[in-house]
């Protein structure tokens, strides 16, 4: 039994980097001496060194806890709205409490905004923000003395909206490129030592720690490409064979 090909091509990054770092724990838990590839583990190391570094920066991006301050003063901002309409309709002058309960019949149509995720917060108060300064509503909201109100939630909301879009744009920069790069730097390394391992089982110097990885690894490709088939809504078609990794030419043993 040899280890299984995988088409990394298919894999997302953090399909990909979870692989990796999975294939590493097993290495160094059966240990490089003991599957005959302490030669192979310095380009894999230092390979896997450098995707690890980009991968853990990529999902640590600066814009997060900028995204994540905008998003608690906008959350502040319409409970305080939300609060001032609730004072007002119990309060003595008729407008303002007539202007006031049309405000909140506003605020109850679209909901409870602070426990909704990121994007759908932001497209909820874009459209309550629309209503508020429409002609229907802008008149209500001038009565009951809320338009600075009404304005630094429109800000904020923006705020949210532009630095998320930034943060997006950042990761399909980083993914398009220096992560590409990395990535088959480490899927070359990884394929050295599949072979290596592979060329053994072929010349029958295979161990029971060796068979024992293999089979712990064939496991995984095969829990991952079954992922993948249930993804592309292929679960109910036969799998293809995967394919053993072939020994590289002149693979030394």
């Amino acid at each position: 039994m040899k280890i299984l090909r995988v088409v990394f091509s298919r894999f997302r990054n953090y399909d990909h980097y979870q692989f990796i770092t999975e294939f590493l724990k097993r290495i160094i838990t059966a240990t490089p001496a003991l599957l005959n590839i302490e030669n192979k583990m310095p380009e894999f190391n230092a390979a896997f060194a450098e995707m690890d570094t980009v991968y853990k920066k990529n999902n640590s991006s600066d814009f997060t806890p900028l995204i994540n301050g905008a998003d608690v003063k906008r959350d502040r901002y319409w409970s305080a709205i939300f609060m001032r309409l609730r004072a007002t309709i119990m309060g003595p002058d008729e407008a303002e409490v007539e202007a006031a309960e049309k405000l909140k019949a506003l605020f109850d149509l679209h909901g409870n905004v602070r426990t909704m995720p990121l994007k759908g917060e932001s497209a909820v108060l874009t459209n309550l923000i629309q209503a508020m300064e429409s002609r229907d509503y802008g008149g209500y909201c001038t009565t009951v003395g809320i338009n600075n109100w009404v304005t630094a939630l429109k800000t904020e909301n923006l705020t949210v909206q532009d630095l998320t879009e930034q943060r997006r744009q950042e990761k399909v920069d980083q993914d398009n490129e220096e992560y590409k790069l990395l990535r088959e730097a480490v899927d070359t390394a990884y394929e050295k030592i599949v072979s290596r391992i592979n060329a053994l089982v072929e010349l029958e110097m295979n161990t029971p720690e060796i068979d024992n990885f293999i089979q712990l690894t064939n496991n995984q490709i095969n829990d991952y490409e079954n992922e993948l088939a249930a993804r592309q809504g292929r679960t109910d078609s036969e799998p293809e064979e995967a394919e053993p990794i072939p020994p590289t030419s002149g693979e030394e043993v």
